[in-house]
């Protein structure tokens, strides 16, 4: 609350001159405040000041330098919101916020290759006009674990919220035009997909986890269960899949392809399938965890079974 006398200097100052953010910081109030004392006093505001590029660029700067964003508002003549919004837009940490690294899809390691599948398969990015880009994935609420998985490499504290309660899931979003343009240059929707993850069995790994399914099936009641991998999804995405397993060597040739509504489906059994969830369960650092146990008591049942053919131990 502002004497009578810290009133009258504040009129005299924006007076001589002097910017309302200027004065608000001095007197430990909003610029909101000190805009609607003048009003009241008859003052007339002076128009709003707009920052210019080179100024946006210094807030941005001097902000990383570790100054206030209400210093800096000051100092330049506007708003502490104005210059969140620049600090939002040039895709600045701000403190005391949410935290998110948005070039963590920029190095195509393992990780980061599995995590571009599972967003490739459960993720969307969502871009409206006027409004920075949305990465976004949602999960059956059995999974959240693996969208904790997801925030931690991401380096993010945003919130994961439970979007149903009928049918229990939760949801996980960010926003992020780096991340967005990221996963879209790699062909998240269009195009060819990006040679370092259509080769990489940890990015197949992360597909096959959000839009796969992996398990041991029999072909009639009661009979013999044998392993199965099924994949859904575009029909280039299911080609590049078949590409890359035929080029690993290990099938290809084998997967039956159909459509299944209007995507489509592709999948294999027996020696097949376990020879695939071999090449991408095995001795792997990141999968969705009842996947990844599925694969291993899949590959162990496996073994077993070769141990115990005729002519083995």
């Amino acid at each position: 609350m502002l004497t009578d006398t810290q009133r009258a200097q504040a009129v005299e100052r924006y007076q001589a001159g002097e910017r309302t953010g200027a004065i608000a910081v001095s007197f430990g109030v909003s610029r909101q405040a000190i805009a609607a004392l003048l009003r009241r006093r008859g003052v007339e505001l002076r128009t709003q000041v707009k920052l210019t590029p080179s100024q946006r660029d210094e807030a941005a700067e001097r902000y990383t330098r570790g100054q206030t964003s209400g210093n800096i508002a000051a100092s330049l003549g506007v708003t502490h919101v104005t210059i969140l919004k620049v600090l939002h837009r040039r895709e600045v940490v701000v403190r005391g916020h949410c935290t998110l690294k948005h070039d963590a899809l920029d190095p195509l390691t393992a990780d980061a290759a599995y995590w571009c599948g599972f967003l490739f398969a459960d993720g969307n990015v969502h871009e409206r006009p006027g409004y920075r880009p949305v990465v976004s994935v949602g999960l059956a609420e059995r999974d959240r674990e693996h969208l904790v998985k997801l925030r931690a490499f991401l380096g993010s504290t945003h919130a994961i919220s439970t979007v149903s309660q009928k049918h229990p899931a939760c949801q996980f979003r960010v926003t992020s035009a780096r991340l967005a343009a990221r996963l879209l240059g790699l062909g998240r929707y269009e195009g060819p997909i990006a040679p370092e993850l259509a080769t990489s069995r940890d990015f197949w790994r992360g597909v096959v986890d959000g839009d796969g399914s992996i398990g041991r099936y029999s072909k009639r009641p009661g009979g013999p269960r044998s392993a199965q991998i099924r994949l859904f999804g575009e029909r280039r995405l299911i080609a590049a899949f078949s590409e890359f397993l035929i080029n690993d060597g290990t099938t290809g040739a084998n997967l039956s392809v159909r459509t299944h509504k209007n995507i489509y489906c592709a999948g294999t059994s027996g020696r097949s399938a376990t020879r695939i969830i071999d090449l991408l369960y095995r001795d792997a650092k990141t999968s969705l965890s009842r996947k990844a146990a599925t694969a291993q008591a899949i590959l162990h049942q496996e073994a077993e079974h070769e141990w115990r053919l005729p002519g083995r131990g």
